[in-house]
């Protein structure tokens, strides 16, 4: 068995000649890069909507696109896909298919707003403007891979409720959103890498975007003015 001095040393060399990334870029972390407070300063550009005054929130950001940063789905938008099934949670209306898009539409696009108890991100456009991201915190967790447990429980929300808030952390990989509060706490935005998609109205469309327990390679998102 080689040393731990000997991987080192190796794990290097292979970076030099790039078949591998250095050791710091193979570790997955939600820690703040230095542009992080820039970034979120950024998104303080509204303090007066509809939405912030039903929250009582802070400050809002204008409409921005998130987009994976690896895999296939890299440079496709978090979507809401035509064949949404809409319910009820508690009492609240609900849909159920938030997906990833292959083209940017109206309802690409979401707006950051700032609260004491995190950040909402509300639909900015589409059949569903003004609803905001929460979670069900009846879904079922499932593995995604022998290391990684997954839960479909992102869902599109009426009304704020305890489950809409998040964590943005900007990262030197791209933005991480974390949960902020119920079962799920701690979670993080995560797409399944592996999973087919459809055509909807001209564009490919992937039902496929979920909660992971902790930080991969899908955690990452580019974030982008409209």
């Amino acid at each position: 068995m080689k040393s731990p001095t000997h991987l080192v040393t190796l794990v290097a060399l292979l970076s030099i000649i790039g078949v591998v990334s250095p050791l710091s870029a193979l570790a997955d972390d939600d820690k703040p890069s230095a542009g992080h407070d820039a970034f979120i300063k950024g998104l303080r550009e509204m303090d007066k909507t509809k939405l912030v005054a039903e929250v009582k929130a802070e400050s809002a950001s204008k409409p921005r696109s998130l987009s994976p940063v690896v895999s296939r789905f890299k440079g496709w938008f978090i979507d809401v896909t035509e064949k949404a099934k809409e319910t009820k949670l508690e009492g609240v209306a609900v849909a159920d298919g938030i997906s990833l898009a292959s083209k940017a539409r109206d309802s690409s696009y979401w707006q950051f707003v700032e609260t004491k108890n995190g950040y909402l991100v509300a639909a900015t456009g589409g059949k569903y403007k003004g609803w905001v991201i929460g979670r069900d915190d009846s879904a079922k967790a499932r593995p995604e891979g022998p290391n990684l447990t997954v839960v479909p429980a992102l869902r599109l929300s009426e009304k704020v409720t305890k489950n809409s808030y998040w964590d943005l952390i900007l990262t030197k990989q791209g933005l991480v959103l974390k949960a902020k509060a119920g079962k799920y706490k701690g979670w993080v935005w995560d797409f399944g890498g592996g999973d087919p998609s459809h055509q909807e109205s001209g564009r490919e469309v992937a039902v496929n975007v979920l909660l992971a327990e902790r930080v991969v390679a899908g955690s990452y998102f580019a974030v982008n003015a409209k």
